[in-house]
């Protein structure tokens, strides 16, 4: 696959509410992790080099720990840019590629993948080849399909390349009642 191209950019707003929505301890550590990769203002409407945002999750992976990452990504959902149309999971995680593209700019940052979604079982299967932590990957499918159904449950697909084991994606089963 194609490599990922560092001088992309990603848009404050998929970012910056999350931090905000913390409680002040780790709020506060967040935004000096931020002024520590230059982020000195954080702004919604700014467009920002993409090794700042990489270099900042992997502080929060290295210093919080997968909860934390995995609380920032179920905030995307409420937070991002996303398309209109959202009216069920299907749609959902069809268009959270979209939602990333709207999100990031001048540069190959990878994509969201819906593979299959079987109904009967109610299950979903994403392919993720992205720069982002998995459990922040992780956190973005669980507050999406909590958007539209009960009872969910992600997994990372053990059986693929995982993100956590080195590579550069992650596979996920997301299922639902």
């Amino acid at each position: 696959m194609k490599p990922f191209d560092l001088n992309a950019e990603f848009l404050g707003v998929s970012l910056f509410p999350a931090i905000w929505s913390f409680r002040s301890f780790v709020k506060d550590n967040m935004l000096k992790t931020l002024e520590e990769e230059g982020i000195l203002e954080p702004d919604v409407d700014t467009w920002y080099d993409i090794k700042m945002i990489l270099n900042f999750y992997k502080n929060i992976v290295k210093n919080y720990g997968p909860h934390t990452t995995f609380q920032l990504g179920k905030s995307i959902p409420g937070n991002a840019v996303f398309p209109p149309n959202m009216d069920t999971i299907q749609k959902g995680f069809e268009l959270i590629n979209v939602g990333y593209h709207m999100n990031h700019r001048n540069g190959y940052v990878g994509f969201y993948k819906l593979v299959s979604h079987d109904m009967e079982k109610k299950e979903i299967v994403m392919q993720c080849y992205n720069p982002y932590p998995c459990d922040f990957d992780r956190g973005l499918f669980t507050a999406m399909a909590r958007k539209f159904q009960s009872g969910i449950r992600v997994v990372v697909d053990e059986t693929k390349p995982t993100k956590k084991k080195g590579g550069n994606e992650s596979w996920y089963i997301i299922s639902y009642r």
